[in-house]
């Protein structure tokens, strides 16, 4: 029988959870739960930042749980981390459950692990949270192996899920889907962490290896032989770039308390100098999706920080912001180097096709100005995209020719769910069938770029595009110019210089709220998308006084 029409309404908006039909409900006995983390990683350098948090979340509230971390090292040990002997691996660390931190481009190569895991451990749950599971949560759902998704910020959903899985929880787990006995889905809303300050700041001791942190960096520039430690200040990005995974997110979370949170500034540099003396920090990337996204923060935050942490840092911006003014202002800080992003060099494309509605002369104006005031620019670049042709793709090396960054970063198109140029794919027919996503470091390595568009002869061939991935590729070996420099070194006459193949870097994918918080964009563009409003220009007056 169909549990559908089983369940009574509690109310119009509610149905009763079905308890009897849940695999898992109750199902761990035991004092001690064992829980075990894992995230796709190419060389097993990075630090995800949500299971830091969600780590950090259950060691304080949950102290019965065990947590564990095993990710997916498949770029550094293709045999040892092949799903075959993973799926082994997880099975002699005797966990009760499993939970994955899935980007969405890398949910067709993780698909093979799940279902590796089942074939050994069928009694095993296996949770999916991340952009993968907030994003197309019934393309994940409905995936034979997988149990439980979160659909929301997964700290309220992990805690329920492990009350859930020791029965002592009425109800379902709340902030997540369950699949049911008989395989249909009960589902619960998302729940979103609208204080940041209730929730513990992320547990990097997670992360530490025998050698405690020496392996651990993120970085692909930064001080060579110093820990380079991600940090996040806050939540959310108030823009709607039409490719970007935050967008549908953004309109889900409407009905929700505030978008974009940040923590406390005091707090924040506080956190900052334990990390640092304790870790020995000598260089903080901060990953927040918009670090600019909350003026009163920024300008507190810079204060505190230069009078009490004295590390150089990294940020991303907005070419539409980085005056003089506000360049000079984050160097004074200790700002190192900041991301920014271009997409495309050409400016009707970007506008129309990704809701980037600014000037080519900005982009120059803006790396000017971190020029002049001593800051690296990392610029981030798509190729690719849906209805993109050869010359478009020209445009984007042109531009970045132009300004010459110290370091060009581009990545091949994912086509993400649930956003506008998802949408604009699907209704062209571009979408492929072909579900293989190269990670784009395997892109670069194996000089081998797939185009995940199908073709448009007219427009872009796939050997076109390789053939200009190519020369992208050429100009970032060439130009990759980004270093550090620190009193020692300096005083040695020498440079500690970053390069590719000394560091990796993971791009979290990695996307309005109120007054000043909140820009709305887009040009004539797709649906999903709207202009540029005040924020913008709050932060230019703000830093442009």
């Amino acid at each position: 029988m169909n549990s559908k029409a089983d369940v009574i309404a509690v109310s119009s908006e509610k149905l009763v959870y079905p308890q009897d039909k849940s695999r898992y409900f109750g199902s761990v006995k035991k004092d001690k739960l064992r829980l075990v983390f894992s995230f796709y990683s190419p060389d097993g350098n990075e630090i995800a930042m949500p299971i830091a948090s969600l780590s950090a979340y259950l060691k304080r509230d949950f102290p019965w749980v065990e947590v564990l971390l095993e990710p997916v090292l498949i770029l550094r040990d293709a045999e040892k981390y092949s799903p075959e002997n993973y799926a082994k691996t997880i099975k002699a660390m005797n966990a009760d459950v499993i939970a994955f931190s899935v980007m969405s481009p890398h949910w067709y190569p993780m698909e093979p692990y799940f279902e590796e895991i089942k074939k050994l451990m069928p009694d095993l749950p296996i949770v999916i949270g991340g952009y993968q599971a907030m994003l197309s949560q019934e393309q994940t759902i409905e995936n034979p192996n997988v149990d439980y998704i979160c659909v929301g910020d997964g700290e309220y959903a992990i805690g329920n899920v492990v009350e859930h899985l020791r029965g002592s929880k009425d109800g379902p787990a709340d902030g997540l889907w369950e699949k049911l006995v008989d395989g249909d889905v009960y589902k619960t809303e998302p729940h979103q962490i609208g204080d940041l300050q209730a929730l513990p700041f992320p547990d990097y001791d997670v992360f530490s290896k025998e050698d405690g942190f020496k392996d651990v960096n993120s970085s692909i520039f930064g001080p060579k032989g110093k820990l380079v430690l991600p940090v996040m200040t806050g939540r959310g990005c108030p823009y709607r770039c039409t490719y970007c995974c935050n967008t549908p997110i953004l309109e889900g979370w409407r009905s929700k308390k505030e978008f974009l949170r940040k923590y406390d500034a005091e707090d924040m540099v506080t956190e900052l100098e334990r990390l640092r003396d304790e870790y020995g920090v000598g260089y903080f990337e901060f990953w927040d999706e918009l670090f600019l996204s909350n003026l009163k923060f920024v300008r507190a935050f810079f204060e505190i920080y230069k009078e009490r942490i004295g590390l150089p840092f990294s940020i991303n911006s907005r070419v539409e912001v980085m005056n003089e003014e506000f360049c000079k202002t984050a160097a004074d800080a200790g700002c190192h180097t900041i991301w920014f992003g271009i997409e495309s060099g050409d400016e009707e494309y970007r506008a129309k096709m990704l809701g980037r509605k600014m000037k080519n002369q900005q982009v120059i104006d803006a790396a000017d100005n971190c020029k002049k005031a001593g800051i690296n620019r990392l610029t981030f670049n798509i190729v690719g995209a849906p209805l993109e042709t050869a010359d478009n793709m020209r445009e984007t090396l042109k531009l970045n020719q132009r300004i010459a960054p110290e370091h060009f970063f581009f990545f091949p198109y994912i086509p993400l769910r649930g956003t506008p140029l998802y949408n604009i794919a699907k209704e062209e027919g571009l979408l492929s069938e072909n579900k293989k996503n190269l990670h784009y470091l395997s892109a670069a390595n194996d000089k081998q770029f797939t185009l995940n568009m199908k073709e448009r002869p007219e427009l872009l061939t796939a050997h076109e595009y390789n053939e200009i991935c190519m020369e992208m590729l050429a100009f970032q070996e060439a130009n990759n110019r980004l270093s550090y420099s620190d009193s020692e070194s300096e005083e040695n006459g020498e440079t500690a210089a970053a390069t590719v193949e000394d560091k990796s870097f993971t791009l979290t994918e990695a996307e309005p709220a109120a007054a000043e918080n909140v820009p709305e964009q887009a040009a004539q563009m797709p649906p999903g998308a709207k202009e540029d409003t005040g924020f913008v220009k709050n932060i230019i007056n703000f830093f442009g006084r």
